[in-house]
């Protein structure tokens, strides 16, 4: 007979993954967002009602709702991550919060989450995150405002804030610094969208929750991410001209768009999961976190994947694929390689540059896309990583459950 083999009660397992699709950003033109009609935050909620009818919990016993959010200004503010849980169906009696770690916002979501559950103060956990980056952009925003003092005294110079406060420069900086040319960027964006356009019919839908918008008094039901080209070629990525400093080598190309969108997932404990008999999609394995110079910020998911290695006793050896964000080009092909990553572990569905990156959705799409790969693949173990603005990296180690 079979030995079964039961779950420790405090791993920390995700139950479920969904996001909704991401719409391209238009921030000077927000007509030709086909989200411009709705908040983020109610796309989270619904994302919260699809999790509780999906695995069938109970809501009253949901512990807590995390949402992650790169820029909480405006109708991004979550009321200290209370709005999306009383859009939603939970209960009042859920608590909640929100998080700003840049883009692994909603990734250290899910870590607050299963650290939440290891450490046995909670069963079941709603971790994810949101960003609408045409109705609160990045550029351009009164409500965002750098502190001067890092830009003009002397004691900071050593900082080079000039750089680290424009991402663009950063990926230029990391791009001179390790000898990354403009040809390898343009190769590796082209493969992302011809990997995503490959996935749009099969793989990505099962992933999306579409979502119901109003465009000139008719309902369209959006299911499909905005920003993936599939006539997109070679040549065409080579004739961009750069989009941050003359001669430089990072373009519209070889960088992620601006989107809006939401992402979610449910954690649960061994002992609940027990319980309620579902099947989990991935065990959370670890995590790790680290710093670096903001000028060169694109460099932090290298630090923060030989941290996690640390704390899980793995090494590259160990990982069979990778979900490293596609900020910039240069941030992947940095990561593989400083760590020795050969190209076909990474982001095999696509990433960033082609599927979009809307900053605190983002981290829990590479977590939930990951582990539905490796369930896809049936491989064992796999780092979902990304680089943050002010110079920091965030990764995940996840296992097929």
């Amino acid at each position: 007979m079979e030995e079964i083999i039961m779950p420790d009660q405090k791993d920390a397992f995700i139950v479920y993954y969904k996001r909704s699709p991401f719409s391209r950003s238009r921030p000077n033109d927000p007509e030709r967002d086909v989200f411009n009609g709705i908040r983020m935050d109610e796309v989270l909620a619904s994302l919260v009602n699809d999790s509780i009818s999906s695995t069938g919990v109970r809501p009253q016993e949901i512990s807590d709702l995390i949402t992650g959010c790169a820029l909480q200004a405006d109708e991004n503010w979550t009321y200290g991550g209370k709005h999306p849980a009383l859009l939603s169906k939970l209960p009042v009696t859920v608590p909640a919060m929100a998080i700003d770690r840049a883009c692994s916002s909603s990734l250290n979501a899910i870590s607050i989450g299963a650290m939440e559950i290891m450490t046995g103060n909670a069963d079941i956990v709603l971790a994810g995150g949101m960003e609408h980056m045409t109705h609160v952009p990045l550029s351009n925003n009164p409500h965002i405002k750098p502190n001067i003092k890092l830009l003009v005294r002397p004691e900071y110079a050593r900082l080079d804030m000039n750089t680290g406060y424009s991402m663009g420069l950063t990926a230029e900086k990391l791009a001179d610094l390790k000898g990354i040319g403009r040809k390898e960027m343009d190769e590796f964006s082209l493969r992302s969208h011809k990997l995503a356009a490959e996935s749009v019919d099969t793989y990505l839908p099962g992933e999306i929750l579409p979502v119901e918008v109003e465009k000139d008094g008719n309902i369209v039901r959006i299911d499909r991410d905005q920003s993936i080209r599939k006539d997109t070629n070679l040549e065409q990525l080579e004739k961009l001209q750069p989009a941050f400093k003359s001669g430089g080598s990072i373009t519209a190309g070889n960088s992620s768009p601006l989107n809006a969108g939401a992402s979610l997932v449910m954690l649960m404990s061994g002992a609940k999961l027990n319980e309620y008999g579902l099947k989990p999609i991935s065990k959370i394995r670890g995590f790790g976190w680290a710093a670096v110079d903001p000028s060169i910020m694109g460099e932090g998911p290298v630090p923060a994947t030989k941290r996690a290695f640390a704390n899980t006793g793995l090494t590259g050896n160990d990982i069979d694929l990778w979900e490293i964000n596609e900020a910039f080009a240069v941030v992947p092909l940095n990561a593989m390689k400083e760590l020795d990553i050969p190209m076909e572990k990474v982001n095999i569905h696509g990433g960033a540059i082609s599927i979009g990156h809307p900053l605190g959705a983002s981290g829990a799409r590479l977590a939930g896309t990951l582990s539905r790969t490796l369930q896809e693949k049936g491989k064992d173990i796999g780092v979902a990583t990304l680089c943050v603005g002010g110079g920091q990296g965030y990764s995940m180690v996840l296992e097929r459950a």
